[in-house]
């Protein structure tokens, strides 16, 4: 039996162009008098979509910012109407798709857990029972009593998700608003979806991290521009999704520089270097650990999310290896200021030689914004003088 089916569901907004521009525009505006309104303009969110979620299963969904993603979420939370098409639910549903969502400012978070439990049909006698692992889970303990209007972000995430998982659900609904916790919260989250997937919760996930859907569902599907690109499994929905994100790389549309975060005003690479065995060197033995460390500057006095992405090259240019959190689907946050990130590899089997290593900066939706080529020169020297481009482990052995 389906927990969830989704039939030919689309769904239109009539976007208004007669906004004023300015404090000027917005006053002759205030001035009665007649003049001609613009139409709105229909924008389809959604088109034609549909799946089955099977009970007992977990479903990912991936797309970039705009594809449709919290729309789609919506509907099935039943905090929006599909245009057109239909949606069947079975089963208690318990969805964390917005920051605060259910939250009233006012309230202090012990008063709005009630209030949150209230609305998914818990008994205040239940909730009692459960508020102390849900202020565990939350880690809030000292602003329990505090009115969430006074919480951050990251505490409004950690006790949504966690009274959102305490209501024993049979359907849990989650989007990318986990993106906001520390990476251990976020693990943490992620261990507690795991361990509901195994005792038959259904789960539909929307999340950037690519490797998570690949780990925790069971089926998968991409959205773009509100249309379903594909379905299937994991692997393959994600292999195509990465697919796309490298092809809008190799593209550079004209226009990618309105749309995309400026890395010239936004971000600087302040250094690079490696190190083995915690030294900083110019040298490694092939074979030995190496990491690569960036210290990276935010100077825009906000948050930002996008990706990097480190190649090993020979000096004529020819790519030896590339790593990066755009196709391992693990976005990176830049809070203001200076950051540090470095990429470790526990061994590096090149032959000997120089190399250059390069880095590469991308937005939150996988787009090149600037490459720093070149960024670090390298020697790799070998106790043999082996051809090729690899000194693989190996051993003869004589029957």
């Amino acid at each position: 039996m389906a927990t969830i089916v989704v039939d030919q569901v689309w769904k239109q907004f009539l976007l208004r162009r007669d906004r004023a521009d300015s404090v000027g525009q917005l006053l002759t505006r205030m001035i009665p008098k007649r003049r001609p309104k613009t139409p709105p303009e229909p924008f389809w969110a959604l088109r034609d979509i549909s799946l089955d979620m099977p009970a007992g299963t977990s479903f990912g969904i991936v797309g970039n910012n705009g594809s449709g993603k919290s729309t789609l979420l919506k509907i099935l939370t039943r905090t929006m109407s599909p245009t057109r098409g239909h949606v069947h639910i079975e089963g208690r549903v318990s969805a964390l798709i917005e920051l605060g969502a259910g939250f009233h400012p006012d309230f202090t978070g012990r008063e709005n857990v009630y209030l949150n439990a209230s609305i998914l049909g818990i008994s205040r006698k239940d909730i009692e029972r459960k508020m102390s692992h849900i202020v565990d889970f939350a880690e809030i303990h000292a602003f329990i009593d505090t009115p969430v209007k006074y919480y951050s972000s990251g505490m409004n995430a950690r006790l949504g998700f966690s009274v959102a998982i305490s209501v024993d659900p049979e359907i849990l609904i989650v989007d990318e608003v986990l993106a906001v916790g520390d990476e251990a919260f976020q693990q943490k989250c992620m261990d507690r979806i795991f361990q509901m997937k195994r005792e038959g919760t259904s789960i539909l996930l929307v999340s950037h991290s690519l490797s998570s859907i690949e780990r925790l569902m069971d089926q998968a599907i991409w959205i773009n521009q509100g249309v379903m690109q594909k379905s299937g499994s994991p692997r393959e929905v994600v292999l195509a999704y990465r697919e796309s994100m490298l092809d809008q790389n190799t593209a550079e549309p004209e226009d990618a520089q309105d749309e995309s975060l400026d890395a010239n005003e936004t971000m600087r690479l302040q250094k690079a270097y490696v190190t083995s065995g915690d030294k900083v060197v110019e040298t490694v033995l092939s074979g030995d650990p190496l990491s690569v460390m960036m210290f990276m500057e935010n100077i825009t006095g906000r948050q930002l999310t996008g990706h990097v992405g480190i190649a090993i090259r020979r000096p004529d240019g020819l790519e030896i290896a590339s790593f990066s959190t755009v196709l391992d689907g693990n976005p990176l946050t830049f809070p203001a200021g200076q950051r540090r990130l470095s990429l470790n590899l526990s061994q590096l089997y090149l032959t000997h030689g120089r190399y250059e290593i390069s880095i590469t900066l991308y937005d939150e939706n996988g787009r090149r914004l600037k490459e720093w080529p070149g960024a670090i020169d390298l020697k790799v020297q070998s106790l043999t003088m082996s051809p090729g481009l690899l000194v693989l482990p190996h051993q003869w052995v004589e029957n």
